[in-house]
């Protein structure tokens, strides 16, 4: 009996999906886990791997087709002889050369007999090369990749592919476009951009992190550090100042957004990636601590979903963390601004009195888009920043 492949659930509140593409055709031998169609839904879009090992009998819907999740999209049928690899070739005759493996049995072998045979030769071997040449560009590119291109007038050959040995993806085809189409617009706010620092005062929660970190950790299982506190008091300066939480159309308009979810930089082997924590203003500040252990995990080991990739309306950074002081960080269009937060440094400062004490101090540094906010208000937010993280005491509750 054929094994019926159903539309996944991608989501929680998923309830349909829409083919992009099959990468399997009917007739084909698929391995269990190997990719067999390109899903897309409004959360994410994945490559759907085949629950079983068999031939692919029957697509039951199209591309571009969209069903209810649950249902029947493609039929497998499974042979218990050859459920753990594909059939094997039919045995030679008598007079036929041993076969080493099923891609020598696919090629073609003409001997050279004459002048007529070896053009023939020629021309069966050129179109062979010409054929591996065709399934290697269709393996480097994924059906939806390539349906895109077209869409965007698009140089496949200007793509760096990010798939598995190179594969091009979806997610780079609309990277470049999104690069593409922010360049322009780059270009003429590079002379609205500009830049504010202040310095904080973190003592306090300096000295809470080398008293409570490592039980923290032993507690809750992640680790617990500067950027959480710094998270959580950019919210509360977005609030005040919600302006800093919007961004500048290509009309001349400014969104202002209503959630606040924040986009942090994290640095991977393969470069810088900039992933978003939702709702972030919702969180504790331990909540936050797992939040983004959770998604630095995901960026470092390569596991990013495309919904971990959208969405952010302000950027923090932590440059800090390579021993940085003092940093200007470039703002990720369309945002209104971007936060960097440098290494927190003990050095002499003067308090109250004119006494001069040893103080954890740190400098904030804020790029803004002064087409949408003025040097008051972006003082104003990185002021409220500030108050909030100098605001704790000894005794902090991160929950």
């Amino acid at each position: 009996m054929p094994t019926p492949v159903k539309m996944p659930r991608l989501g929680e509140s998923v309830a349909e999906g829409t083919i992009g593409s099959w990468l399997k055709n009917e007739g084909d031998w698929v391995e269990k886990d190997e990719s067999l169609a390109e899903i897309i839904t409004d959360k994410i879009n994945a490559e759907l791997p085949s629950p079983i090992a068999g031939r692919l009998t029957k697509i039951l819907v199209k591309v571009d087709e969209t069903v209810p999740v649950g249902a029947d999209i493609a039929m497998i049928e499974e042979n218990a002889d050859v459920s753990a690899s594909p059939p094997a070739q039919a045995a030679p005759g008598p007079d036929a050369a041993p076969v080493k493996n099923p891609e020598q049995a696919a090629t073609p072998v003409i001997e050279q007999s004459d002048t007529s045979a070896s053009d023939g030769a020629g021309e069966a071997q050129a179109t062979t090369a010409s054929q591996r040449r065709d399934e290697e560009e269709r393996q480097r590119i994924s059906p939806l990749a390539r349906r895109l291109a077209r869409e965007h007038d698009i140089d496949l050959n200007q793509i760096a592919g990010t798939g598995a040995g190179g594969r091009v993806r979806k997610e780079d085809i609309l990277a470049y476009v999104e690069q593409r189409r922010a360049a322009p617009a780059a270009v003429s706010a590079a002379s609205s951009y500009a830049t504010t620092v202040v310095e904080v005062d973190m003592t306090n929660i300096a000295r809470w992190l080398e008293k409570n970190k490592e039980d923290f950790k032993r507690r809750e299982g992640y680790s617990i550090s500067f950027v959480p506190f710094v998270m959580k008091a950019v919210c509360e300066g977005i609030r005040k100042f919600p302006m800093i939480n919007s961004s500048w159309t290509e009309d001349n308009k400014i969104i202002i957004k209503k959630r606040i979810n924040l986009g942090m930089a994290v640095a991977t082997d393969e470069g810088l990636v900039v992933p978003t924590l939702y709702d972030t203003d919702q969180y504790t500040i331990a909540g936050l601590a797992k939040q983004i252990s959770a998604i630095a995990q995901r960026a470092r080991t390569n596991k990013l979903t495309l919904q971990d990739m959208q969405n952010s309306t302000f950027v923090v950074n932590n440059p800090g963390t390579f021993g940085t002081i003092i940093s200007v960080p470039i703002i990720n269009q369309p945002h209104a601004g971007i936060l960097s937060m440098d290494a927190v440094v003990k050095r002499p400062v003067v308090i109250e009195d004119d006494a001069i004490a040893v103080r954890s101090m740190m400098y904030l540094c804020l790029s803004f888009d002064h087409r949408i906010l003025d040097g008051a208000g972006a003082g104003g937010f990185l002021q409220a920043v500030r108050t909030k993280l100098q605001s704790y005491g000894r005794e902090i509750d991160v929950y």
